[in-house]
């Protein structure tokens, strides 16, 4: 039994490490985009497309890694949502409010066809959601690992 408990861990330290590099990949593009004066059009396009494709990734591999942690805990819960609710009944997630926006935009990108809609989504990952993902990943560091 000790060995599938081991496979445990192992999944869960592979799926946070890379988690924490994509979420250390987005940091760096959003602060190179930050940088950036008088870049055309095409280029801001660039960036915030890249912005929203690595939160993609990163949203899904977060809400796998809560469920890994949750199933080593003997808790099959498999969505997005139902780990979130888990992880703030747990005290891992502090705002329930901005990790459902996590969420929804995370399912709203596939579907968005205003460019103002995807520049809002885009600036919520900048100010918001990039530093819930961020505390979420230093509590689990913290607390389960």
């Amino acid at each position: 039994m000790n060995g599938i408990l081991d496979k445990y861990d192992e999944s869960i330290n592979l799926t946070y490490n890379y988690t924490y590099r994509m979420l250390t990949h987005l940091k760096n593009i959003r602060d190179n985009y930050r940088d950036l004066k008088n870049a055309d059009e095409i280029t801001l396009e660039v960036y915030r497309d890249s912005i929203i494709k690595k939160y993609e990734t990163l949203e899904d591999l977060t809400w796998k890694l809560l469920s890994k942690i949750f199933k080593a805990d003997g808790l099959e819960i498999n969505s997005p949502r139902g780990c979130y609710k888990h992880a703030f009944k747990e005290g891992l997630i502090e705002d329930m409010i901005v990790w459902n926006d996590i969420l929804l935009a995370r399912n709203s990108t596939a579907h968005i066809y205003d460019e103002s809609d995807y520049e809002a989504i885009k600036n919520d990952i900048i100010e918001k959601y990039i530093g819930a993902i961020e505390n979420l990943l230093n509590k689990i560091l913290m607390e389960k690992l």
